[in-house]
């Protein structure tokens, strides 16, 4: 992992938020969002960064969507949904990843850093921790209880519960792998929605179809975490696609690929849909992403998306 200076010295190039935009979601929840309308429209949507230092490249895909400070506003609290709790090679996100956005978070003056899923201890220590990340996640809150939230636009869904923090913090940063999975073929941004709702919910979405297995209704299950994804888009979205599971995910064991890259993107659609290819896989066959962009969450054209790629 790079040292604090290598961090820092990339963060010295992360521009100050040049204002915030008011919008009401079409997700049937407001909030302020914290994307200034000029990144929005001069910036690629999605950012691939290729290089051996995974810390680094998730700095770097940040900086190139114009900073953390686009993204959050100083005094805010943050939550971060990480996908981090299979032990299996490939299967959860590196802590180098979430690591660093963290760091960034910090340095963008938030107030408070809440763990949406509740990241345990052990995951961090998988990382070199400096007295000063040690500090930060030290400093990470856990979320509390639930809350239920109605989905507008939903088709199979009227509401579904959720941890209170997913929909109070004033950001969210979705930090997923893009691995295999033995039902939906793939994990991404969509599907680590399911680390932020209630075992019920998540249960309904397995068997609610009459399925007498978890992979049983692929249709029934991928409708949901689509329908999930209308409860609220995250902020950011930040992907590992560097030592993942190709086979045998979620939680492996299984083969694994380093594709030396870290993605950053601002619609989980299209990431996801961008994070498929990387696996080798089309995104139309991906069932929750067609499903997410009939539902209008986001498109999974990638044609029609300025993509970025850049080598480390």
């Amino acid at each position: 992992m790079s040292s604090p200076v290598s961090r820092r010295s990339f963060l010295k190039h992360a521009a100050a938020s040049s204002g915030l935009l008011l919008a009401g979601n079409a997700f049937g929840y407001q909030r302020a969002s914290l994307v200034s309308q000029s990144l929005l429209e001069t910036s690629p949507e999605i950012i691939a960064i290729t290089g051996d230092n995974a810390y680094d490249a998730t700095v770097k895909a940040v900086e190139l969507l114009g900073g953390m400070h686009h993204f959050v506003t100083g005094g805010s609290r943050v939550g971060i949904l990480v996908n981090s709790l299979f032990n299996k090679r490939g299967t959860y996100v590196k802590p180098q990843i979430a690591l660093a956005v963290v760091a960034m978070l910090h340095e963008a003056g938030v107030n408070e850093i809440v763990s949406i899923e509740g990241v345990k201890p052990s995951y961090w220590r998988r990382a070199t921790l400096s007295k000063e990340h040690q500090e930060y996640v030290d400093a990470i809150q856990r979320a509390g209880g639930g809350t239920s939230v109605a989905l507008k636009g939903a088709r199979k869904l009227k509401e579904i519960e959720v941890l209170k923090e997913y929909l109070d913090c004033d950001a969210i940063v979705n930090i997923a792998i893009f691995k295999d999975h033995e039902g939906t073929r793939f994990t991404g941004a969509l599907k680590n929605i399911m680390g932020a709702t209630a075992g019920s919910t998540n249960r309904y979405w397995h068997l609610g179809g009459g399925a007498s297995g978890y992979y049983d209704d692929l249709e029934h299950l991928s409708a949901c975490i689509a329908e999930g994804n209308l409860s609220r888009k995250p902020t950011l979205c930040i992907g590992d696609a560097t030592d993942v599971i190709v086979r045998n995910g979620p939680s492996g064991p299984g083969p694994t690929k380093d594709f030396r890259t870290v993605v950053a993107g601002i619609n989980p659609v299209s990431f996801d849909a961008f994070g498929a290819t990387i696996l080798g896989l089309k995104p139309d066959d991906i069932l929750m992403i067609r499903a997410a962009s009939e539902l209008g969450i986001g498109s999974s054209n990638l044609d029609a998306i300025r993509i970025e790629r850049v080598s480390l």
